[in-house]
C-alpha cells in the first residue's frame, strides 16, 4: 500500500522538475520585416508574377529539445495578395485582392550551434494554419466582393541566423510559405504563396 502511494508522488515530482527545466530554457521574442507575395494556381510553385509588398510581425518561441533541435511556435500578422493589371480601350488600371492574416505556424528548428562563435545559422520548416481577418480591395470600388472569412493551412521552409548586437541577442530570417487551400472570392483555383524577410529580438 506504501509502495502505490509512493509511486504516483514520486513520478509527479519528475514532471514537476522536467517541467521546471524546460520552462527555465523558453526562449520568447518579436519578429517584424517585409514580404512579397502572390497567388498562384494550384500547384504552380513557379508562379510569381503579379506580387503585392506588404509586411508581416508577430511574436515567437523557443522550445528547445536539444542543443540543436528547437520546436518554435509563432503567432504572426501577415497580409498576402496578388496585383492584377487590365487593359480596355487602351487604359489599363491595376487592381489589388489582399487577405489579412493571423497566421500560426509550427517550425521544426536545427541550430549548428558551435561554443567558438557567438552566431548561430538554422534552418526550419513546418506547418502553419492562417486565419483570415479581413478581405481588401484596392481601389475600393473594383468589384463589389463578399466577406469570405476563410481558414488557410500549407508549408514554411526558411533560413536564418542568430547573433549579439549591442548586448542582445538579434535574428535575421528569410523564409518562404506556400498555401494550401483554395482562397475565395477569386475567378480561379488560387492558393497564396509569400516570400518574408524580417528581423526579431529575443527577449
Amino acid at each position: 500500500m506504501k509502495t502505490t502511494t509512493k509511486n504516483p508522488m514520486i513520478l509527479l515530482s519528475a514532471l514537476m522538475l522536467i517541467s521546471t527545466v524546460t520552462f527555465a530554457q523558453l526562449g520568447y521574442g518579436l519578429r517584424t520585416g517585409a514580404a512579397v507575395t502572390t497567388f498562384a494556381n494550384k500547384g504552380d510553385i513557379t508562379d510569381n508574377s503579379n506580387v503585392t509588398m506588404t509586411y508581416t510581425a508577430g511574436a515567437f518561441l523557443d522550445v528547445p529539445l536539444s542543443k540543436s533541435f528547437y520546436i518554435q511556435p509563432e503567432i504572426n500578422y501577415l497580409r498576402k495578395g496578388r496585383s492584377d493589371e487590365t487593359s480596355e480601350l487602351s487604359t489599363t488600371s491595376k487592381t489589388d485582392f489582399m487577405v489579412h492574416y493571423l497566421q500560426v505556424p509550427v517550425l521544426f528548428q536545427y541550430r549548428d550551434v558551435s561554443d567558438t562563435r557567438k552566431t548561430v545559422f538554422y534552418i526550419n520548416g513546418g506547418p502553419y494554419a492562417s486565419f483570415a481577418l479581413n478581405n481588401q480591395m484596392r481601389p475600393a470600388d473594383a468589384v463589389q466582393i463578399t466577406d469570405n472569412k476563410k481558414t488557410d493551412f500549407g508549408a514554411t521552409v526558411g533560413i536564418g541566423f542568430q547573433t549579439p548586437i549591442c548586448k542582445q541577442q538579434i535574428r535575421f530570417d528569410l523564409r518562404y510559405d506556400i498555401g494550401m487551400a483554395k482562397i475565395g472570392n477569386q475567378p480561379v483555383d488560387y492558393r497564396t504563396k509569400a516570400l518574408s524577410l524580417t528581423v526579431g529580438i529575443q527577449l
